[in-house]
């Protein structure tokens, strides 16, 4: 899963906008379904704290298992 971030335009103001989703193609369905006609200014895309979380912890446990 992903963080994506993005600067969008839509028509009257800018938008800073996150939303956690797992492909481009979803952050661009939910862009469309959220502004409709817009201009993405900027866009970021990594990896979601709760995906950091579970990578942490899977490696905490191959640690514990190895040293344990």
């Amino acid at each position: 899963m992903f963080t994506y971030s993005a600067v969008i335009y839509d028509g009257k103001k800018q938008n800073l906008v996150r939303y956690d989703c797992r492909t481009d193609t979803d952050f661009s369905s939910y862009l469309e379904a959220r502004f409709g006609c817009h201009v993405c200014l900027w866009s970021n895309k990594e990896l979601s704290e709760a995906t950091m979380s579970a990578i942490s912890a899977s490696q905490e446990q191959s640690k514990e298992k190895r040293f344990g």
